[in-house]
């Protein structure tokens, strides 16, 4: 048993620095993963001191300390899991009864059942608790679902095998093989099993911090909406599948009204407003009918599949109207007043992302050419007037050139 309390408390003290680390990472239970870890490494280690400490210390500061872990060790799942915490005086309390009950019967001739039933026994409601924890809040995001599942696993079964070394210890069982093997094999289950069990907690965290900043590389760290790559790469996936079954997927390209003015007037704090606001309402609009990215400043993108013309235009006039109607809040309690343009183009099978994206921008342009605040579709009525706007706009500034030379001729002469 020494031999292998041994390799419970080296694997411990090995794993308390790796948790240790993962502090300034801001996972949340950390610090009580920690301090579970280094309780239960101290637990563990009594074992190495028999025959040299009273038989009252291993009892009391024993079974004391495997409480201690196990409550720990609750602390920071529901910690994790997005649970209010345990509450400190009621943990305090319980553990002082532990305390006391071990130290009135630490010299009696059944004290390592008082022992067992004690620590051992609160241990296992514990580690029943948590399993129950696990599977009653499982987290969403699926990349630490394997090791969410080998937690849980592991708190179920150190239930069940202190649980059973409580009611061997109680009923006398313990004694009634010569060598206490069952006894024996018990504790030194109970002993790798909790080693085992902080091994599936640092896989957890370093998945939960894989996929944090997998999250954090696919999204824009300002509204939340999807990064420009990440966009990219779920709108072709998009399109992909669309195509496969012969339907056409939509593309809308969104431009925040006079974000340049917005910034003069309110600052880029007020810039910064404006684009979460304009964030979480088109998100609101689009009611999850598509994938909504920033593709750069105050430009968005929105790709929807299977959606036919009319359903996007519907659903662009009701993101303009949503715009229009929710000013973003600014500091000091006042308002700014957010207007959108948006250019709308259909890809059919066989199309390609690029010409989608063309068409949308030139359909953005006449959007703005209309006065803004307002959608419009690549191919529509209004197609023609984007080449019209530029081509007007051309000859506009060439007249200008070359009235300015004239005008001042006339006045010199």
């Amino acid at each position: 048993m020494s031999f292998l309390s041994a390799i419970a408390v080296i694997s411990l003290l090995v794993m308390f620095p790796v948790l240790l680390s993962l502090r300034k990472t801001g996972v949340p239970g950390i610090a009580s993963f920690c301090a579970a870890c280094l309780t239960t490494a101290l637990a563990a280690s009594l074992a190495l001191t028999a025959g040299i400490a009273p038989q009252w210390f291993h009892t009391v500061i024993g079974g004391t300390l495997i409480a201690a872990s196990g409550l720990l060790l609750l602390r920071g799942f529901r910690q994790f899991l997005a649970r209010p915490p345990l509450s400190a005086w009621p943990t305090v309390a319980l553990l002082a009864t532990v305390a006391t009950v071990l130290l009135l019967f630490g010299d009696a001739a059944d004290s390592y059942g008082v022992h067992v039933l004690a620590g051992t026994g609160l241990l296992s409601l514990i580690c029943f608790v948590i399993g129950a924890t696990i599977l009653r809040h499982w987290p969403k995001e699926r990349a630490i679902a394997p090791y969410m599942l080998f937690c849980c696993v592991m708190a179920f079964l150190a239930a069940i095998l202190h649980a059973a070394q409580a009611v061997t210890a109680a009923t006398g069982l313990h004694d009634a093989v010569d060598p206490p093997i069952w006894m024996t094999a018990f504790m030194a289950t109970g002993l790798m099993i909790m080693p085992l069990f902080f091994l599936g907690v640092i896989l957890m965290l370093h998945g939960w911090l894989i996929a944090n900043l997998r999250h954090m590389i696919a999204h824009d760290d300002l509204t939340g909406a999807l990064s420009r790559r990440a966009f990219m790469s779920a709108f072709e996936q998009m399109f992909q599948n669309a195509s496969a079954s012969g339907e056409q997927t939509a593309f809308m390209l969104l431009d925040l009204d006079r974000f340049k003015q917005i910034n003069d007037l309110h600052g880029h704090a007020g810039g910064d407003a404006a684009l979460v606001h304009f964030t979480a309402t088109v998100r609101g609009t689009l009611a999850g009918r598509g994938i909504l990215g920033r593709l750069g400043g105050e430009e968005f993108g929105i790709a929807l599949a299977g959606a036919s013309r009319l359903d996007v235009a519907d659903i662009a006039d009701a993101i303009c109207t949503a715009v229009r109607m929710t000013p973003a809040p600014a500091h000091q309690g006042t308002k700014i007043a957010l207007t959108v343009s948006i250019g709308i183009a259909m890809a059919d099978p066989g199309d390609t992302l690029a010409d989608a994206m063309v068409q949308a921008d030139m359909a953005l342009y006449e959007a703005k050419a209309l006065g803004r605040d307002r959608l419009s579709v690549a191919g529509s009525l209004h197609a023609a007037s984007v080449a019209s706007a530029r081509a007007l706009a051309g000859a506009a500034a060439q007249m200008r050139a070359a009235v300015g030379p004239v005008q001042k001729l006339s006045s010199t002469g």
